[in-house]
């Protein structure tokens, strides 16, 4: 559409509302919730026919980026941060980023990853109209027209007089219902959907007179990168400088310049397991179901099974979630207190909140078959052909592999041996070793873990294809000529 545009999706949130599914390590916006597409996917997609793929960038956190969101983000271009700091932050990075990189002030749209938008036609329409705008130097944003007094969202009033782009009069704070349904009586007020359309120079113009602690750290970070520097490591050792406030209150609620483009997109933030609800296809009783479920009975409800069978009778207006370590049971009308749960979760030693049974990584997955706290762990672990696993150690606990699937390459110590079905190999405390699929079929194995701490921080990594270390010279390590063939190496 443009030669001077550019995308920048903010994919950094924890989603917690949507636990159970919704994990920090997985969150939601790299889950597919409707459709085929994780909701990241379908953001990129709606874009595309307007951005090259190319001139779309993605803002995240850098334990999402080698973590269980690898496949989601592989390919992308990335904005990696180190830690959470609202959207601020994040918007100054991209927009500096855009200038520098491109040499150019490029119209920029910046989107949440996590948004389900029903009516693309409609979407695309209203960001050229919105394009436009932005071109002839207004910050704009997208207000939703409201179909019921909404007391989840953040309201935006506009002066509506005449067609088109709009002169933003103020913004509201989430209000209480009353306030709600007065905003939608007296007319000129819409959700604010948290998209922006803006030119790079204008809104880093916003941030030097709005946010200056923004603004000085930026620049510092720019004269780094400008000179050669990795602008990535800059971001790395710089960003939890930054403050922790959001695009909306530090610039958006301060500037005068603010337009508004009200749109009928079908659009909903999924910030709740009743909006997923809401958005879901329907039964005859106003139920949405998926997976293995049998309901009898059951009347305005959501049911969703990831794994085991859910048998309900009687229900109505229920929501009730299943994965494999936990379910949720809840009121519907009720769904947004979930992260209450989530922030109870956090207290604990447990890690509900925080990862999944079975956990992806950028080589497969695995998946905790028994935890005991007994000294012992079982997992099976799944590795992807051509994948392998970092070359690494542990302190504190042994490791006994053995093969169900496929044939594994097996490094332990200076010695690389293949095992194929039915072989073992084990791996003694503070040995450095290695797993790795370089056949075209998955392999399987079935791992035991016997120790004092069985945590997945109890990793030392010397060698990594996904980038959580250092590339590191390892040759006096490990002698990668030393194959041999054998059928199971010695059991201890």
């Amino acid at each position: 559409m443009n030669d001077t545009m550019k995308a920048v999706i903010l994919a950094g949130g924890s989603g917690s509302r949507l636990w159970p599914l919704s994990r920090q390590q997985l969150p939601k916006q790299f889950l597919t919730l409707t459709g085929d597409e994780s909701m990241l996917g379908a953001t990129i997609t709606r874009l595309s026919p307007l951005i090259d793929k190319d001139d779309i960038w993605v803002v995240t956190g850098e334990k999402h980026a080698t973590g269980e969101a690898f496949s989601e983000l592989n390919g992308l271009n990335q904005i990696l941060e180190p830690s959470g700091r609202n959207t601020a932050p994040a918007v100054a990075l991209s927009a500096a980023l855009m200038q520098d990189l491109s040499n150019d002030d490029p119209v920029m749209v910046v989107l949440p990853a996590d948004h389900i938008v029903a009516d693309k036609e409609a979407f695309q329409h209203s960001l050229k109209r919105a394009v436009i705008a932005a071109n002839s130097g207004q910050l704009v944003t997208f207000g939703i027209v409201p179909d019921q007094p909404e007391t989840g969202f953040g309201y935006v009033q506009a002066d509506t007089e005449g067609m088109g782009i709009h002169r933003v009069i103020r913004f509201v704070e989430k209000p209480d219902r009353e306030a709600a349904q007065k905003m939608l009586d007296e007319g000129g007020y819409f959700w604010n959907s948290g998209m922006f359309v803006w030119k790079a120079s204008v809104i880093l113009a916003e941030i030097e007179k709005h946010l200056p602690e923004v603004w000085s750290l930026l620049q510092g970070m720019r004269a780094r990168w400008n000179s050669g520097e990795n602008w990535q490591e800059v971001i790395r050792e710089n960003f939890d400088k930054m403050p922790d406030i959001s695009i909306d209150y530090g610039v958006m609620e301060r500037s005068d310049n603010v337009s508004l483009v009200s749109i009928d997109i079908g659009w909903s933030d999924v910030g709740s397991w009743d909006a997923v609800h809401d958005i879901a296809a329907q039964d005859d009783d106003g139920n949405e179901i998926s997976g293995n479920v049998l309901a009898i009975d059951c009347k305005g409800s959501l049911l969703r099974s990831e794994s085991r069978l859910i048998a309900a009778v009687g229900l109505e207006d229920l929501i009730v979630v299943e994965t494999p370590d936990a379910i949720l049971v809840a009121k519907a009308g009720e769904s947004q207190r979930v992260r209450e749960l989530v922030d109870s979760l956090k207290k604990g030693s447990d890690k509900y909140h925080i990862e999944h049974v079975t956990v992806r990584r950028p080589w497969g997955s695995y998946t905790v078959l028994e935890s005991s706290g007994e000294g012992y762990q079982l997992k099976r672990i799944d590795v992807l052909p051509g994948a392998k696993l970092s070359l690494q150690s542990h302190q504190h606990r042994s490791e006994h592999w053995i093969v169900v699937a496929g044939t594994a390459t097996i490094t332990c110590g200076d010695m690389v041996k293949i095992v194929a079905r039915n072989g073992s190999a084990y791996i003694p405390i503070g040995e450095t070793h290695r797993l790795e699929n370089r056949g075209k079929v998955p392999v399987q194995l079935i791992e035991v873990q016997v120790g004092d701490y069985l945590g997945e921080d109890d990793i030392e990594r010397f060698e990594d294809d996904y980038g959580r270390v250092p590339e590191l010279q390892i040759n006096d390590l490990l002698k990668k000529d030393d194959v041999e063939r054998f059928d199971a190496l010695p059991v201890a």
